[in-house]
């Protein structure tokens, strides 16, 4: 069983087996840093289909066109050469410009169809991604240990594995095709020159497109692998998730301490309001809130409240001040749980908070 332990933590640390410690999916900061980066999740091998694809398909429906346009240029060129009105320098000249522009729009446009096929689909997959970060050399490339490590890797296995069904694929079509088409490309010899050649793109056209269809599907299901394989390689540990909460959202530690300390700040400025209050009403022993009102106000608001040892400070802190303690245990549990500290009671303890502040009111006249 040991043996078998040192085996496992070896293939491991070679990265063909999954790092059992990585258990946890990668948080949306290790996504959008390894997209900054330019590590993202995309097939190869769908690119090269779909480029294959559109450029053997641009080459099939425009080459005769361009052939017959070769054609005339040649035939005018050597009936001007061969007849009795002999071609002119110039006019030559004029013919083979014409020639040369034209093969060369040709081609321009079949490399432009071939990038273009290449392109977007690489763009779709990564959604428009552009980062320089990308194309700066990374030394640890050249490490040979971690070349080592990539050889033996699951995803070279699988690449090598891909490789040889692509191998095979290709050559099956290939054999197939000609194996079937062999009886009219044996008999190309006996047919007119342009005939053979259009027969012979036709032969080739369908060939390639067949496999661009095989490599297409097998691109789509690369793209899953892809994604599986990149979701794979961005599982963090449990410790590497705490690391990263604690440099977004800081130290939990630090950030109770100074929770604690805006509590004891926001009480701090709750005691020193009480002053301002007109009565605190108790529960009497477990609640305190106090209520101040002046004229000018539209409605008495709490300025404190507490439950245990705060409602203790605050009717402390009203005694020192002289302010009226007075117990009204359902109204006093009524402001605790549903007003807030400086808001305004509701307008359904209006009543019973007049009649407290007249209470109030007379005892002070009394005084």
């Amino acid at each position: 069983m040991k043996d078998i332990k040192v085996y496992e933590t070896m293939w491991i640390d070679l990265g063909v087996f999954a790092d059992p410690e990585k258990t946890e999916k990668a948080t949306p900061r290790r996504r959008k840093k390894a997209r900054e980066e330019g590590n993202v999740s995309q097939s190869q091998d769908l690119n090269m289909a779909i480029s294959l694809l559109s450029v053997s398909s641009v080459v099939y429906f425009t080459f005769a066109g361009l052939y017959h346009s070769f054609v005339k240029i040649l035939l005018v060129m050597t009936d001007g050469f061969g007849g009795a009105a002999t071609m002119s320098i110039p006019q030559a000249m004029h013919y083979l410009a014409f020639a040369f522009s034209a093969a060369l729009s040709w081609l321009l446009m079949v490399m432009i169809v071939g990038l273009m096929g290449a392109a977007l689909p690489s763009m779709l997959q990564t959604r428009f991604l552009f980062s320089l970060k990308a194309l700066v050399p990374d030394l640890n490339k050249l490490n040979p240990i971690e070349g080592f490590k990539k050889m033996f890797s699951l995803r070279t296995v699988f690449e090598f594995i891909k490789s040889l069904l692509k191998m095979a694929v290709i050559a099956y079509i290939g054999y197939v095709s000609i194996v079937h088409a062999w009886p009219g490309l044996f008999a190309m010899s006996e047919k007119p020159l342009e005939a053979s050649a259009l027969a012979l793109g036709s032969f080739m056209y369908h060939m390639i497109m067949e496999i661009g269809l095989a490599l297409l599907a097998i691109g789509i299901f690369d793209i899953y692998y892809q994604r599986w394989e990149y979701e794979r390689s961005l599982r963090m540990t449990k410790k590497e998730v705490k690391d990263e909460m604690k440099d977004t959202e800081g130290n939990p530690l630090i950030k109770n301490k100074q929770r604690q300390k805006m509590m004891q700040l926001a009480r701090s400025r709750m005691m020193q309001n009480i002053q301002n209050a007109q009565v605190v009403v108790t529960n009497p022993t477990h609640v305190a809130v106090a209520i101040e009102y002046h004229e000018d106000m539209n409605a008495p608001k709490v300025v404190a409240k507490g439950a245990g040892e705060v409602a203790e400070r605050i009717k402390k802190e009203a005694r020192k001040y002289g302010i009226p303690i007075l117990r009204n245990p359902p109204l006093a549990r009524d402001l605790f749980k549903s007003v807030e500290i400086g808001e305004e009671i509701p307008s359904r303890l209006y009543r019973l908070v007049a009649e407290l502040l007249v209470t109030v009111y007379k005892m002070k006249n009394k005084t």
